[in-house]
């Protein structure tokens, strides 16, 4: 019972007991604060770490209790990709330790794209012009002339003719047979070997004759015929000469009919010796031209004022004066009248014939 009665002082003694211990702990809390590490001290975070925040939760102590003001310094860090944080940490309540909003300010981060530019090669096409089928002999204008006894003697694998004529000489020409001697030539051009040229026209003729610069003579009803071939270029060269008969009956040149005597007269003729027609291939586009030999009444001075009077004014004109073995040989050329002229006075240094000959494109 005694017990009893001195529980209530025994109760009055602990809780003295318990007031002057606590009283004891604030004492000692003033006198020896929490040790906080100093910022200077702390490595700063490395660039990829989260930045720091710190927080502190409330703590509840009794209302007697000196308040405790906890600063923390904001923490220091290197630049970097990541924009800086700043943390501030403030207690303003007595007891109570209340943490600031930690304000974040991120950079806007700008990124320029530079544009893509994208080259697009375009392949070039060329279109080749259409091929086209060029004969390559078409150089050779030339073709056979009226008359001529292509059944007789025929031309062998031609590719194109070189030439062509046609040769009247009259008997003051021929002053030693006293009669006409007419005849074609012709130059040609054969793919043939010459072999075979020259076997062709051998087995045309009944009566071979034998010839150190004919490849083939011989006569065929009252044709003399002939023919040379030179193969020194390819195609090779084919020369073949048909006389006619001396029946033919011609006395002049069929092919002459033309000849514009208005516009190039003969001066002062005596006898005709020859009239030659003659188709070539020279440039540009092929050549025909007619000439005409002949003698005069007249003087070799007489003749050449004749025909400077007529043709000294002609485009191009011009003389040139040679010594042939007979003599002196001048030749007056030009254009006029549609056609290149040349005149010679003097044929072979001979002052009494003359020659005209007119040429103009085929």
């Amino acid at each position: 019972m005694r017990v009893l009665k001195e529980l209530p002082r025994l109760l009055m003694v602990v809780m003295v007991l318990a007031v002057f211990n606590l009283a004891a702990c604030t004492t000692s809390t003033e006198n020896d604060p929490p040790q906080t590490s100093d910022p200077a001290t702390n490595n700063p975070p490395s660039e990829t770490s989260p930045p720091q925040q710190t927080s502190s939760h409330p703590t509840s102590t009794a209302p007697q209790t000196t308040p405790t003001v906890t600063r923390s310094q904001p923490a220091t860090t290197h630049p970097s990709s990541t924009p800086p944080v700043t943390s501030i940490t403030s207690t303003q309540t007595p007891g109570t330790t209340t943490t600031a909003p930690v304000t974040t300010n991120t950079a806007p981060v700008t990124t320029t794209t530079a544009p893509v530019t994208t080259t697009t090669q375009t392949e070039v096409t060329v279109t080749q012009p259409p091929a086209t089928t060029k004969d390559p002999y078409s150089y050779y204008r030339g073709y056979l002339l009226e008359g001529y006894p292509e059944d007789i003697w025929p031309l062998y694998e031609s590719v194109g003719i070189e030439s062509c004529s046609l040769s009247v000489h009259y008997p003051a020409y021929n002053n030693i047979y006293s009669g006409y001697s007419n005849s074609y030539s012709v130059v040609y051009k054969s793919i043939a070997n010459k072999a075979d040229i020259v076997e062709h026209y051998l087995e045309l003729l009944p009566f071979p004759q034998e010839s150190s610069w004919y490849d083939a003579i011989g006569v065929i009803d009252g044709y003399t015929l002939s023919v040379r071939v030179d193969d020194g270029r390819s195609p090779a060269d084919v020369y073949i000469s048909v006389g006619l008969p001396d029946d033919s009956g011609m006395t002049s040149n069929p092919l002459m009919t033309g000849f514009p005597e208005s516009q190039f007269p003969l001066y002062e003729v005596n006898e005709t010796w020859a009239e030659i027609v003659v188709v070539n291939s020279n440039p540009p586009a092929g050549e025909q031209f007619s000439e005409i030999y002949f003698s005069h009444t007249g003087t070799a001075s007489e003749a050449l004022g004749f025909y400077r009077g007529l043709f000294a004014g002609a485009e191009g004109y011009k003389e040139v004066t040679v010594e042939e073995w007979q003599g002196e040989e001048v030749t007056l050329s030009g254009n006029i009248h549609g056609y290149n002229f040349q005149i010679v006075v003097g044929v072979w240094g001979n002052s009494e014939i003359i020659q005209v000959r007119l040429a103009e494109p085929l």
